[in-house]
């Protein structure tokens, strides 16, 4: 049996081929190298997935992804395959959740306009700081999987209300008030005084928050991305952001990325934007490792692996 990678150092290799002792790990550095290794191995870590590499894999039967989106290995060879793809969820939850609380609490506490002033040396009036209490404020989360559930869990702890839409998680923790499916979405934005997007990418969820929805939510609202820009329709986040009806957005991802230096949104003081790194933590590369591990043992052993995607959904 043969897994090829990219991201295993000397300390790692020993992990794995520890669990594994009859699997030969090769790990490969460029393109070339893993497109010819590729061609009778077994499984694949730490390589992005390219039709090109499936349609060389004779033998391949698992690919294990580091990242939580998988929108982009969503290609006819990869889909109509029996490769099994199992992506690294949960792995980021946490550190993205506490972006988004950091968003939050951000606007809450008007952070983004006393950094701008602390730089132009001005010591803001406070009638000029409209600050708020999150506490039995509503949060809404569009997705409660794995980042959807640890905001839940933060949030709660800030003693604000949590509702929920979600197109197939029908169990809730008891501090989230209200799960409902995602046709009750606008139900959901007219009671949220905080929007947070936790869904995949996926054709269902691409736009899903456009004009209509940006209507249905509250003035006095705030709009919380950490998911994908596609997910948005940018233009109409304009717009209701131009005409106030809503009061800002935190954007961490964006279409595209990076902003466009003419996008209005860079000038918009009611708009934090950040470089699409809700997802970086020092800690979560060994969570994927980890992930990878438990995969492994399951690999070996012919058991159902954990993680792994149903590509006819995208996630």
């Amino acid at each position: 049996m043969k897994i090829v990678t990219a991201r295993l150092n000397e300390k790692d290799l020993n992990t794995v081929r520890a669990i594994a002792p009859d699997v030969d790990f090769v790990v490969t550095t460029t393109r070339e190298d893993m497109l010819r290794e590729i061609e009778d191995a077994d499984a694949l870590f730490g390589h992005g997935a390219t039709p090109e590499l499936i349609r060389r894999a004779k033998r391949l039967r698992w690919i294990q992804t580091g990242n939580v989106g998988v929108e982009g290995m969503m290609f006819p060879e990869l889909i109509n395959s029996e490769i099994v793809l199992a992506n690294a969820r949960g792995t980021t939850a946490i550190n993205i959740a506490e972006h988004v609380m950091a968003l939050i609490l951000a606007f809450a506490r008007t952070i983004h306009t006393l950094v701008k002033r602390q730089t132009e040396k001005v010591w803001e009036r406070r009638a000029n700081l409209p600050v708020l209490e999150i506490a039995g404020e509503t949060l809404g989360i569009l997705g409660l999987g794995s980042i959807g559930l640890q905001v839940a869990k933060r949030a709660h702890a800030f003693d604000m209300r949590l509702l929920a839409v979600d197109p197939t998680q029908t169990e809730k923790p008891d501090y989230v008030e209200l799960l409902w499916k995602t046709d009750r979405l606008h139900d959901m934005l007219r009671q949220s005084d905080f929007v947070a997007i936790c869904c995949p990418l996926t054709p269902e969820t691409q736009g899903i928050m456009g004009a209509a929805e940006f209507r249905a939510m509250k003035p006095t609202a705030f709009l919380i991305n950490i998911a994908r820009g596609k997910i948005v329709d940018e233009t109409a986040l304009i717009k209701a952001l131009q005409a106030g009806e809503i009061a800002g957005a935190g954007l961490d991802a964006t279409d595209p990325e990076p902003v466009a230096q003419d996008n209005p949104l860079w000038e918009m003081d009611n708009v934090i934007i950040t470089p699409h790194n809700a997802g970086q933590s020092p800690k979560a590369p060994r969570r994927v490792f980890e992930l990878f591990c438990e995969n492994l043992k399951h690999f070996v052993a012919g058991e159902p692996l954990i993680n792994v995607v149903d590509k006819t959904r995208g996630y």
